[in-house]
């Protein structure tokens, strides 16, 4: 015997073949012999399906008004802060399939239901429910295409919306939210797929501008081939090529140097990567020097004391110009002891150094790319710092840098840092300087100090008016 397809959905040659029969008046139970179906299956297609035609169609007219939440019924949406409720449109009541009518026809009680194949049909002005394939079609598009998320969202706290907006507006990732949710909210956890959805759909206080990693970017070219060649400053003998298996892996004590330039001629950020930990430290530094690369090395060793060399046994700079003096790197501030070792990357591969590269993406949320790092202060730097080293990493089972760090070497060394833990509630990841404040800041000094200067030019002319009335006199 074959198998019985009967059960399968109904297809829309057979959506039009129910309409046919119906308005030649035969009923549910001889459909279903001509198509091969159930008489139950008939019953509910022309039931569930059927549509509601006339003039007097409107959702004003509608008994189930003040319970209606349907959203994005039509095909094609424009806008869908417009289209968030489909009971104020007029498109939308002509495919909604809870639409229902106080219908007092005598006729719809009896046979089928339904007007089709009624002799009146023509001369009745009242609203009709008629079984219509095209429409019928479309409402089983709708009913596949709408997703129960909407109903599932309504079951949330308004609360717990409130509290995921405000952290995707403060720069936190989706996965990074769900996965540190307080014990309150804990029983509202979803999938990070799913928090995705709800923000496509315009149905939380938060939009795709507040998520980063959304916004697209530009691909460049390769461009030209470079060789990696060993730079005649690498007279120590050692690259990232001397490191072993283990160290690639990059254990407690091996960390990656790096500079992050503001604009040109301006101070810069000399930042120090702990992959083990993902740890970044930041020191501004007036100039690209190796002079203050080695005096903010000395300020940290003086700093941190014994727990300088745990964490720095091992380095790994770039082929900077600030980064040419690795005897002054190497050498201690106490007489014979060698406190690092530098084992410098290969030209043109910034890849060798990618756990610096990468947390640098984070720092650019907070300093963006062409703002003047000379407005920053110190205290400001170490704010920076403080909220990186808070941000929860999904590679470290959503533990922060600062929780690893004090589990490795203890909270005295946070305190040394001057480091302190903040609450994800309360860590914003938004912009602390952007370029368009650097140019606002230069526009500002030069007027004033064309205002500083003219002011000094008109003194200048005053004083010199009166030396000549008194010599005069």
């Amino acid at each position: 015997m074959g198998r019985n397809y009967s059960n399968k959905n109904l297809t829309n040659l057979e959506m039009g073949n129910i309409e046919f029969y119906l308005n030649q008046g035969k009923g549910y139970s001889e459909i279903g012999r001509e198509l091969g179906r159930v008489e139950g299956t008939i019953r509910n297609e022309v039931k569930k399906y059927s549509s509601f035609f006339g003039k007097q169609r409107k959702c004003s007219h509608c008994l189930n008004k003040d319970n209606c939440h349907q959203k994005y019924l039509c095909e094609r949406i424009i806008d869908k802060v417009k289209c968030s409720s489909c009971k104020y449109c007029t498109h939308a009541v002509k495919i909604c399939h809870i639409y229902k009518a106080d219908i007092k026809c005598a006729l719809l009680k009896k046979n089928n239901h339904v007007c089709n194949g009624c002799d009146i049909y023509n001369k009745c002005n009242n609203v009709k429910i008629k079984y219509h394939a095209n429409t019928a079609i479309k409402m089983h598009n709708v009913v596949q295409k709408v997703s129960r998320i909407d109903t599932k969202l309504d079951k949330f706290p308004q609360e717990f919306k409130d509290y995921i907006s405000k952290l995707i507006k403060n720069g936190i990732s989706p996965d990074i939210v769900l996965n540190t949710l307080p014990e309150k909210f804990a029983m509202y956890k979803t999938c990070t797929a799913t928090l995705y959805n709800y923000i496509d759909r315009g149905l939380l206080d938060c939009c795709n501008l507040d998520l980063r990693n959304k916004v697209s970017r530009i691909r460049y070219g390769s461009g030209t081939l470079r060789e990696n060649t060993v730079k005649g400053h690498q007279l120590n003998g050692r690259s990232i090529e001397d490191l072993n298996e283990e160290e690639l892996k990059r254990p407690l004590g091996v960390a990656e140097f790096d500079t992050v330039e503001g604009i040109k001629g301006g101070e810069l950020l000399f930042t120090i990567m702990i992959p083990f930990l993902s740890l970044m430290l930041g020191f501004k530094i007036p100039a690209k020097t190796q002079e203050e690369i080695i005096k903010c090395l000395d300020e940290l060793e003086i700093k941190i004391q014994r727990f300088f060399y745990i964490l720095f046994n091992k380095v790994i700079p770039d082929n900077g110009v600030e980064f040419l003096d690795f005897e002054g790197m190497e050498k201690s501030i106490h007489e014979g002891i060698t406190r690092l070792k530098v084992h410098y990357t290969h030209t043109y591969s910034s890849y060798e150094k990618p756990y610096v590269e990468n947390n640098h993406i984070l720092l650019r949320w907070l300093i963006e790319k062409g703002a003047d790092i000379t407005l920053l202060s110190a205290d400001d730097v170490l704010d920076i710092i403080n909220t990186l080293n808070n941000y929860p990493r999904p590679i470290k089972d959503y533990k922060t840098p600062l929780q690893l760090l004090e589990k490795e070497l203890g909270i005295e060394i946070l305190e040394l840092l001057e480091l302190h833990h903040i609450l994800i509630s309360e860590l914003n990841m938004k912009h602390v300087i952007t370029k368009n404040q650097s140019i606002k800041q230069e526009k500002e000094a030069t007027i004033s100090d064309k205002l500083i200067k003219q002011g000094k030019d008109i003194t200048k002319r005053v004083s010199e008016k009166k030396i000549e009335r008194i010599f005069s006199k």
